[in-house]
């Protein structure tokens, strides 16, 4: 596929464009909706696509039951944001999950203090996506000057109804785009039932310790000494960390965020790097150390052993400059 490039030059900020976007990031808490999203995330190599069915009862209930790839055909999640499960017959378990990892990626639950604070928001074109009137929202680094992310607002509820996200070279790296939504008042209770079947098992899924109250009390639970990365690309800073154990590992897990972009910092004391299962992965240099990554679901993976730790890297961001922020890790 011929790559999608796109240019943008540096703006000014829009306070029309400010007001769109923080109406667009609470709109689902006041609007219920059925309909069937499409994404597809981009690698170097290849294009990964997801299609769902997604009904919303505003403002914090879900359902989303993937019907593509084949691998993943018949996962249903369903959440209140508070409680998220995700159903997998094909194992017959439920995985009890963080909404944040299985949330839509539309961007509807966007920092907008932070976004306003690093990118300049315009308001563009009018348009439509699948048959709703539209207006789209640009956002551009106020630090590289370059296209971060695009979103197209439904002019009449205010919904994200396609969103995408760009390289630093302007190609795209993601895009995911309603091909069928309406608005609805209600929606059966029943669909958003959070009970375990019979014959199905409930399980930890991939999932961290709650945020910890400062560093102070994240690195007092741990054995071993914390390390921070010393640089961060421009307009990234710590948003939060928590301690928890992932697979009968304690790990400690710091995110760090610009508003639109993120990236978390996973370091544990096995010095045992984590598994691949997508395929194999490729050799970095990360500072003095060997290291692996891999593109998987729209996010790059860096790890590497250093010091007698594990560190990992994972966010979206490409595998050059998660390398770059690793080489400042110094355990």
């Amino acid at each position: 596929m011929a790559a999608l490039l796109l240019a943008a030059a540096p703006a000014g900020a829009s306070p029309e464009g400010n007001a769109l976007l923080q109406r667009a990031a609470v709109a689902d808490d006041a609007t219920s909706y059925t309909g069937t999203l499409t994404s597809v995330f981009y690698t170097s190599d290849r294009a990964e696509s997801t299609v769902v069915n997604v009904d919303h009862l505003a403002p914090s209930l879900w359902r989303i039951w993937y019907v593509a790839p084949a691998d993943a055909y018949g996962r249903l999640i369903i959440s209140n944001e508070t409680v998220t499960y995700q159903y997998e017959p094909s194992a017959n378990k439920v995985y009890a999950n963080n909404w944040s990892t299985s949330s839509l990626e539309l961007g509807d639950a966007l920092d907008t203090t932070r976004v306003e604070k690093n990118y300049s928001v315009q308001i563009g074109a009018g348009t439509s996506v699948a048959g709703h009137a539209a207006h789209i929202l640009t956002m551009t680094s106020k630090h590289s000057g370059t296209l971060v992310e695009r979103l197209w607002v439904d002019d009449q509820t205010n919904l994200i109804l396609r969103r995408e996200t760009y390289h630093a070279d302007g190609t795209i790296a993601s895009k995911a785009s309603f091909d069928n939504v309406r608005a609805v008042k209600t929606l059966p209770k029943a669909l958003f039932d959070l009970s375990i079947p019979a014959g199905m098992t409930l399980v930890p899924g991939a999932t961290y310790g709650q945020k910890a109250a400062s560093d102070v009390a994240a690195a007092a639970s741990l054995t071993f000494t914390v390390v921070r990365p010393k640089y961060l690309p421009e307009g990234f800073s710590l948003a939060h960390e928590s301690v928890g154990v992932h697979d009968d590992v304690q790990t400690l897990q710091l995110v760090y965020d610009d508003g639109l972009r993120d990236f978390s910092l996973l370091e544990n004391a096995t010095g045992r790097m984590p598994k691949f299962e997508n395929g194999p992965p490729h050799p970095i240099s990360v500072g003095d150390d060997d290291g692996f990554y891999a593109e998987i679901g729209g996010e790059t993976i860096v790890t590497w052993d250093s010091g007698g730790l594990n560190l990992t890297l994972v966010g979206d961001l490409p595998a050059k400059d998660l390398s770059e922020i690793g080489a400042s890790l110094k355990p």
